[in-house]
């Protein structure tokens, strides 16, 4: 099959496109060792023998979770605990960080 070069290219920026993942994780000790479970994805549970491990641990799973979901023609559950952005094209030479706050509530942030 032959696909014009103006397909093609379409072909290559969409590939290009980047998809940023927020996933909320709960990280509780448990005994010597860390429990960590992802609200969003049901039955991901793991553990750590420290919360760094533990992290790791649930960062390894929920790729394999996503990449499941993705080979099966599953959506990801988006909701509080899973969010979905595309990440924005920055200059050469510049950087891109995300940064997260906590707020106290919805009321003192001026949205509803």
């Amino acid at each position: 099959m032959h696909m014009s070069t103006k397909s093609s290219r379409h072909a290559r920026k969409t590939a290009q496109r980047k998809l940023r993942l927020q996933i909320s994780v709960v990280i509780e000790p448990d005994g010597d060792s860390f429990h960590t479970y992802c609200p969003a994805f049901k039955g991901l549970h793991v553990d750590g023998a420290d919360e760094k491990e533990a992290i790791r641990n649930a960062a390894d799973a929920i790729g394999v979770y996503v990449n499941s979901l993705v080979s099966h023609g599953e959506p990801l559950p988006v909701g509080p605990d899973c969010s979905v952005e595309e990440v924005p094209v920055v200059p050469r030479g510049a950087f891109l960080r995300h940064l997260e706050l906590q707020w106290p509530s919805l009321s003192m942030c001026g949205s509803s």
